[in-house]
């Protein structure tokens, strides 16, 4: 599954137009809002039980820092199956860097946050209020109206960062697909 991802996203770095001299996030761009919503899975790191599968969603927007460089804020929104459950949170910290240039833009994201919960009754969390992780690998497809496509792989790891022990930490490997504008 994983060489699948990377020979995708040095696919999609090879068709993107790597000569091309413009700006791969132009000058001048107003904030770019965004959607995406996804299905997920757990896996385990650090012991724990859960084999949880989960929905998420995250609404975000980002901020142009440089030719390569945004900032990104994203709300975070996700429902598991079993046992049934929720994590809440906002990812006011998150860098998305750009490679290559062209109509499909690779990128990689890293993003931390905080969130509330209520799986407390899985092994890999032992309290309510949690934070967040995120790291990310994905394709942007420029749409001719200025808006874009998004297709994503995002881990993402749940924990109380020591505070309360145990502290094992829910991770996910979740796909996601986005709409940007």
């Amino acid at each position: 599954m994983r060489a699948a991802l990377l020979a995708a996203a040095l696919a999609a770095c090879a068709a993107s137009g790597v000569a091309d001299d413009t700006d791969p996030i132009p000058a001048g761009r107003p904030p770019e809002w965004s959607l995406a919503a996804g299905y997920g899975f757990s896996f385990k790191v650090n012991g724990g039980r859960a084999d949880e599968h989960l929905v998420l969603f995250e609404p975000g927007v980002s901020f142009r820092l440089g030719r390569r460089l945004e900032y990104v804020v994203e709300g975070h929104f996700a429902g598991y199956f079993s046992p049934s459950g929720y994590m809440l949170g906002v990812v006011p910290i998150g860098l998305r860097y750009s490679i290559g240039n062209g109509r499909l833009l690779p990128y990689v994201m890293l993003g931390a946050g905080a969130g509330w919960t209520d799986l407390t009754a899985l092994d890999e969390i032992s309290r309510r209020f949690n934070f967040l992780l995120q790291g990310a690998v994905g394709v942007r497809g420029a749409l001719p109206n200025g808006q874009a496509w998004t297709l994503e792989w995002r881990w993402d790891h749940i924990s109380n960062a020591g505070t309360v022990d145990p502290n094992l930490g829910l991770n996910a490997s979740v796909f996601l697909l986005g709409w940007r504008f």
